[in-house]
């Protein structure tokens, strides 16, 4: 089964912001329903070995503005006093070895061109709107088709202080 660790993420005014952004680019739109941060991508493996207690901090995400990796990922910018700690729950409990830095991020679209440069300044616009998500953290699974990937809860890490 195809796995990964996500906080799930609804976002009222993604129509806007695919209205105003999406003139501008050519791309692969993430569908509202399946927004989220990813935690960590598992892959293929058994669900059971990844239902463990984490401590999931009683706190909001905070997304901040928009952003861009190189050309062709926009994604929203997300962070919270806590993320890097859970991630390094994650990180530890499986043993896993980072190869790179996490950068807490929300995917909105996956761009195949930038039809008018006029974009970069609409980006701009978006650098002070804020919003909150709970900090929710699930088991996620994911099946890819024809249509796109459908992802399903399969499990909710406890929430707690940490």
């Amino acid at each position: 089964m195809r796995l990964f660790i996500a906080t799930p993420v609804t976002l009222p005014i993604y129509g806007v912001i695919k209205q105003d952004l999406g003139r501008f680019v050519e791309g692969k739109w993430v569908e509202g329903w399946n927004l989220h941060l990813t935690h960590k991508f598992i892959g293929e493996d058994e669900p059971e070995k990844y239902q463990i207690p984490l401590e999931i901090p009683d706190e909001k995400i905070k997304i901040n503005g928009i952003g861009m990796f190189g050309n062709k990922v926009l994604y929203l910018k997300a962070d919270s006093m806590n993320i890097d700690k859970v991630n390094k729950q994650i990180n530890n409990y499986f043993d896993i070895k980072d190869d790179k830095p996490f950068k807490p991020h929300i995917t909105l679209c996956r761009i195949k061109n930038i039809k008018d440069k006029k974009f970069f300044e609409e980006l701009k616009k978006w650098d002070d709107k804020t919003f909150e998500v709970p900090f929710d953290v699930y088991l996620y699974k994911s099946t890819l088709t024809k249509k796109g990937p459908k992802y399903e809860k399969i499990y909710k890490y406890k929430s707690g202080g940490t």
